[in-house]
């Protein structure tokens, strides 16, 4: 990928839509900001390029993958599920892999870092798209 389409692939997924839900191991149920403060939501940090899988970047398949990731209190990734396939396996699968790359500015909620639902839409452009120099190294 040239350095601007690894740029526009990285920002594609690099963002946190609708972080809906805080767990808190103290308690059950579904924790909004009501009790301990306003919710500041997480940030991104650092990240990992998001590699695209050789096969999908050679068949010219490309498509998007949501991903619901628990941004854990000390900002690592915890968990990744697929929520909406790309419709390509082999997509989904390096989609939820990549996804343990990422690193955040964690949640906060009265002072004190929580952990977070969010949803990660991770874009795997098509290859007709840009330039085709091939995908990232494997």
């Amino acid at each position: 990928m040239t350095a601007a389409r690894s740029a526009r692939f990285l920002a594609a997924c690099m963002c946190i839509a609708g972080c809906a839900d805080t767990v808190n191991p103290g308690r059950t149920g579904l924790r909004l900001g009501l009790e301990e403060g306003p919710l500041r939501p997480p940030a991104a940090e650092e990240s990992g390029v998001f590699e695209f899988p050789r096969g999908a970047w050679e068949k010219g398949i490309g498509g998007t993958t949501v991903l619901k990731i628990l941004i854990a209190a000390d900002g690592t990734v915890d968990s990744a599920i697929v929520l909406e396939s790309s419709g390509y396996r082999p997509l989904d699968s390096a989609a939820v892999a990549n996804a343990g790359k990422l690193r955040y500015r964690p949640a906060e909620q009265g002072g004190e870092a929580v952990p977070i639902w969010g949803r990660l839409p991770v874009i795997y452009p098509l290859p007709e798209e840009g330039k085709s120099d091939g995908p990232s190294s494997p």
